[in-house]
């Protein structure tokens, strides 16, 4: 009698270990899915500076690749820096990639910084060191070599580097601006007014600023 109840035994223990490793594979499964939501998140608030509910509002499409691009990024520093309070800026990605084929994956280790918090510091050095790396065959090396100046956690940025979801994140970011007319680099959005150009940036926000100044 004891041997016809023992594979029965076994069966319910073998089916309890099972039922136990497909809760835990959920429940990692969900862990893992909250930490990429929260990482993809914290990449898109990073990519903000100024005062949020300033005066004045502006969101950039940008292409790392693009001179005008670096052009008038240098510009909305200066500007960032002297009317902080006055400001809030936001970069949407917009890889031109039938013309630039290092602009997505500039985009790529620029989002990746995002989730690290330091955006910023690498948007910084991709536009201030375009010209070393855009004629490159493979930009790779430099890109790396920014990330390390940034201090950014090299693990981390390879894990994000390969995983999907940023590429869609950057695609999902330029079809959104397509879909609100975005054709070029850069184009900015000044409260919601569409401008496209370094000329139109400046043209528009300096009377902006000074109206502001001297209210």
């Amino acid at each position: 009698m004891s041997k016809k109840i023992q594979p029965k035994r076994n069966s319910k223990k073998i089916f309890t270990v099972i039922l136990i490793l497909a809760v835990v594979a959920v429940i990692l499964g969900v862990q893992w899915y909250l930490q990429s939501s929260r990482s993809l998140s914290q990449g898109v608030s990073s990519r903000a500076k100024g005062t949020p509910g300033a005066a004045i509002h502006i969101v950039e499409y940008i292409d790392f690749e693009c001179p005008a691009c670096a052009t008038g990024a240098k510009k909305l520093k200066e500007y960032v820096a002297m009317y902080p309070e006055k400001i809030y800026l936001e970069m949407r990605y917009y890889p031109l990639l039938n013309i630039h084929p290092h602009a997505l994956h500039a985009a790529r280790y620029a989002q990746c910084a995002a989730q690290q918090g330091k955006f910023w510091p690498l948007h910084d050095l991709l536009i201030e060191r375009q010209g070393q790396w855009q004629s490159l065959i493979n930009a790779d090396p430099v890109f790396m070599q920014m990330a390390q100046e940034v201090s950014l956690d090299m693990n981390s940025l390879e894990v994000c580097l390969q995983d999907e979801k940023t590429v869609k994140l950057i695609l999902e970011e330029r079809d959104k601006g397509s879909s609100l007319g975005v054709q070029s680099t850069p184009t900015y959005f000044i409260n919601e007014k569409m401008v496209v150009g370094v000329k139109s940036l400046t043209d528009m926000l300096q009377p902006l600023l000074e109206n502001g100044q001297n209210k």
